[in-house]
Protein backbone atom coordinates (compact mmCIF):
# COMPACT_ATOMS: atom_id res chain seq x y z
CA UNK A 1 0.00 0.00 0.00
CA UNK A 2 1.29 3.43 -0.94
CA UNK A 3 -0.01 6.92 -0.28
CA UNK A 4 -0.60 8.79 -3.51
CA UNK A 5 0.11 12.21 -2.04
CA UNK A 6 -3.28 13.80 -2.64
CA UNK A 7 -5.19 16.00 -0.20
CA UNK A 8 -6.66 14.41 2.93
CA UNK A 9 -10.08 14.89 4.42
CA UNK A 10 -9.70 17.34 7.28
CA UNK A 11 -8.76 15.68 10.56
CA UNK A 12 -8.14 12.24 8.99
CA UNK A 13 -5.48 10.36 7.07
CA UNK A 14 -8.02 9.41 4.37
CA UNK A 15 -7.08 10.74 0.95
CA UNK A 16 -9.75 12.67 -0.92
CA UNK A 17 -8.68 11.41 -4.35
CA UNK A 18 -10.00 8.14 -5.73
CA UNK A 19 -8.64 5.90 -8.44
CA UNK A 20 -10.67 4.48 -11.30
CA UNK A 21 -10.30 1.55 -13.70
CA UNK A 22 -6.79 0.26 -12.86
CA UNK A 23 -4.89 -1.42 -15.68
CA UNK A 24 -1.42 -2.83 -16.29
CA UNK A 25 0.96 -1.78 -19.08
CA UNK A 26 2.08 -5.34 -19.81
CA UNK A 27 4.09 -4.58 -22.96
CA UNK A 28 5.89 -1.37 -21.89
CA UNK A 29 3.92 0.83 -24.28
CA UNK A 30 4.60 3.89 -22.11
CA UNK A 31 8.34 3.19 -21.95
CA UNK A 32 8.49 2.94 -18.14
CA UNK A 33 8.91 -0.84 -17.89
CA UNK A 34 6.73 -3.90 -18.26
CA UNK A 35 3.77 -4.53 -15.94
CA UNK A 36 3.48 -0.89 -14.84
CA UNK A 37 0.19 -0.33 -12.96
CA UNK A 38 -1.77 2.66 -14.31
CA UNK A 39 -5.15 4.03 -13.31
CA UNK A 40 -7.36 7.02 -13.83
CA UNK A 41 -7.90 9.50 -11.04
CA UNK A 42 -11.32 10.88 -10.25
CA UNK A 43 -10.44 14.31 -8.85
CA UNK A 44 -7.02 15.00 -10.39
CA UNK A 45 -7.84 15.03 -14.15
CA UNK A 46 -4.98 12.67 -14.92
CA UNK A 47 -3.70 9.15 -15.27
CA UNK A 48 -1.34 7.96 -12.58
CA UNK A 49 1.22 5.16 -12.73
CA UNK A 50 3.35 3.67 -9.98
CA UNK A 51 6.88 2.60 -10.84
CA UNK A 52 8.09 0.07 -8.24
CA UNK A 53 11.70 0.40 -9.47
CA UNK A 54 11.86 4.07 -8.48
CA UNK A 55 9.18 3.89 -5.76
CA UNK A 56 7.57 6.95 -7.35
CA UNK A 57 4.28 7.93 -8.94
CA UNK A 58 4.13 9.29 -12.48
CA UNK A 59 1.25 11.64 -13.25
CA UNK A 60 0.09 12.05 -16.86
CA UNK A 61 -1.94 15.23 -17.11
CA UNK A 62 -3.82 16.91 -19.95
CA UNK A 63 -3.18 20.66 -19.57
CA UNK A 64 -6.01 21.87 -21.80
CA UNK A 65 -8.96 21.75 -21.82
CA UNK A 66 -9.61 21.31 -18.12
CA UNK A 67 -12.05 18.54 -17.29
CA UNK A 68 -10.16 15.46 -18.57
CA UNK A 69 -11.72 12.28 -17.18
CA UNK A 70 -10.01 9.08 -18.29
CA UNK A 71 -12.38 6.20 -19.00
CA UNK A 72 -9.85 3.45 -19.57
CA UNK A 73 -6.70 3.12 -21.64
CA UNK A 74 -5.03 1.04 -24.31
CA UNK A 75 -1.33 0.79 -25.09
CA UNK A 76 -0.17 0.54 -28.69
CA UNK A 77 3.15 -0.31 -30.26
CA UNK A 78 2.84 0.74 -33.90
CA UNK A 79 6.54 0.37 -34.77
CA UNK A 80 8.73 -1.54 -32.28
CA UNK A 81 11.87 -0.27 -34.03
CA UNK A 82 10.98 3.44 -33.73
CA UNK A 83 11.75 3.76 -30.01
CA UNK A 84 9.44 6.08 -28.03
CA UNK A 85 7.92 7.50 -31.25
CA UNK A 86 6.45 4.12 -32.21
CA UNK A 87 4.60 3.47 -28.97
CA UNK A 88 2.22 5.18 -26.61
CA UNK A 89 -0.77 5.01 -24.34
CA UNK A 90 -4.20 6.03 -25.63
CA UNK A 91 -7.12 7.03 -23.46
CA UNK A 92 -10.41 8.77 -23.93
CA UNK A 93 -11.94 11.56 -21.94
CA UNK A 94 -15.32 10.04 -21.38
CA UNK A 95 -17.25 12.38 -19.16
CA UNK A 96 -21.00 11.92 -19.51
CA UNK A 97 -21.40 15.66 -20.05
CA UNK A 98 -18.51 16.84 -22.27
CA UNK A 99 -20.06 20.31 -22.59
CA UNK A 100 -19.23 20.88 -18.91
CA UNK A 101 -15.47 20.76 -19.51
CA UNK A 102 -13.53 23.91 -20.35
CA UNK A 103 -14.80 25.15 -23.70
CA UNK A 104 -18.48 24.74 -22.87
CA UNK A 105 -21.29 23.96 -25.26
CA UNK A 106 -20.18 22.09 -28.35
CA UNK A 107 -17.24 20.29 -26.69
CA UNK A 108 -16.96 16.64 -27.61
CA UNK A 109 -15.18 13.71 -25.91
CA UNK A 110 -11.44 13.52 -26.64
CA UNK A 111 -8.96 10.82 -27.53
CA UNK A 112 -5.60 11.47 -25.84
CA UNK A 113 -2.24 9.98 -26.83
CA UNK A 114 0.52 9.95 -24.18
CA UNK A 115 4.13 9.39 -25.25
CA UNK A 116 7.15 9.74 -22.96
CA UNK A 117 10.57 10.65 -24.28
CA UNK A 118 13.50 8.88 -22.59
CA UNK A 119 15.04 12.33 -22.04
CA UNK A 120 13.85 15.87 -22.92
CA UNK A 121 16.12 16.17 -25.98
CA UNK A 122 15.38 12.74 -27.46
CA UNK A 123 14.61 12.78 -31.17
Amino acid sequence: MHKMGGPNYQGTNVEADMTYLPQTDRWDTLGQGKDLPIWGTVNQESLRAYNPKTNAFLELRVPYPMGFFAKGMDGRIDDPNAGWKGRGLWTSSGDRAPWLIEGGKGMKPMAVHFQLRPDPLAK
